[in-house]
């Protein structure tokens, strides 16, 4: 996963968006504005980002407009210096035609990031040739944020054409101006956490980048996104765990690959120790782990983590599940994935 800086930030955000970078080597690109209002004197933030670039190795995305132009006193054939701030890639959103877009791109050898939640073919035709990513907007003002199906219209365009896509959730330890109610892209992760808006990025709108759009995230969500990254594993955090079952935890547990309409399956499960005690719900619910009971023979101690409600049954015990607040990762989770748990 990828961060964000910005020339408004605390030197606190800042020092905590650098460790979370340096926690993650292999994702030194981080996103930056040189245009938002708010920003004072680039010249000494391009200073600081010429140091992360010389001794920490990263490199940046850039939000510029003729406003950075402004207040840098530079014109488009001298940007070519961003690069000594390690700057590989612009975004441009506004304020620059195709022609001056395509010679920004020339004089600093640059990556142009397109906006991708608004750009459409015939922009992306009439930069044929240069070397272009999408990244999506974020939307500080809630209700604003693209709906799914928007976000995967957009990102199809890009697709069609071989070129990568970046997208925003919203920070956790801290929020930005202007507002400081989360910078999403998707507006169903406003207020969500990052760990399950990271995932269900990622499982959902496969090929989708995802950055933190303001400072960093909690530790554990930024634990287990990089278990994901590195692995492939999904943690799932467990609440209510039967002594029986507690074997579960510390390893990786393989999906059963049909895609069966109740539960996920977990292979290598079936003969294992089963609850001595049942303290069962009102029903199987979603999320919820259960554990085949000796009724039912040689599947006896087989383990289900359900994918929706299903009635009571006297050959099934609850077990344990998944904490509530990453209840909806149950729904991005498919047949054949590899999962480990966590209490």
């Amino acid at each position: 996963m990828f961060f964000s800086l910005y020339p408004t930030d605390t030197d606190d955000v800042r020092a905590a968006v650098v460790a979370g970078v340096r926690d993650q080597p292999e994702d030194t690109l981080v996103f930056t504005s040189l245009h938002i209002p708010e920003s004072r004197d680039l010249h000494t933030f391009g200073d600081y980002l010429t140091r992360l670039h010389e001794g920490e190795g990263f490199e940046f995305c850039a939000d510029i407009s003729p406003v950075t132009l402004e207040a840098l006193g530079l014109g488009i054939d001298e940007l070519g210096v961003l690069r000594t701030w390690g700057v590989r890639s612009v975004r441009i959103d506004f304020g620059f035609d195709p022609a001056q877009v395509r010679r920004i791109a020339q004089v600093g050898q640059f990556e142009v990031a397109v906006n991708a939640s608004t750009a459409d073919a015939s922009l992306l035709d009439a930069l044929d040739g240069v070397p272009v990513v999408g990244w999506h907007n974020y939307y500080p003002r809630p209700e604003t944020g693209l709906s799914e199906a928007f976000f995967d219209q957009q990102n199809a365009l890009f697709a069609s054409r071989g070129l990568e896509v970046y997208s925003f959730i919203p920070g956790e330890v801290s929020h930005r101006a202007p507002l400081f109610l989360g910078l999403p892209t998707l507006e169903v992760h406003r207020y969500r956490n990052a760990y399950s808006a990271y995932l269900e990025t990622h499982l959902r709108h496969p090929g989708v980048r995802v950055v933190c759009a303001e400072g960093v995230l909690h530790p554990a969500h930024l634990r287990w996104i990089t278990h994901f990254e590195q692995t492939g594993e999904v943690t799932l955090p467990l609440v209510s765990v039967d002594p029986a079952v507690r074997y579960l935890q510390g390893r990786s547990w393989h999906l059963r690959p049909e895609g069966s309409d109740s539960s996920f399956r977990l292979e290598e499960t079936r003969g294992a120790t089963v609850p001595d005690r049942i303290i069962n719900a009102d029903v199987r619910g979603r999320g919820s782990i259960q554990v085949d009971l000796p009724g039912y023979g040689r599947y006896a101690g087989e383990v289900h983590l359900m994918r929706r409600d299903r009635p009571l049954t006297h050959l099934a015990a609850f077990a344990g599940c998944i904490a509530q607040p990453y209840l909806g990762l149950v729904d991005v989770l498919c047949p054949g994935m590899t999962v480990r748990f966590e209490e």
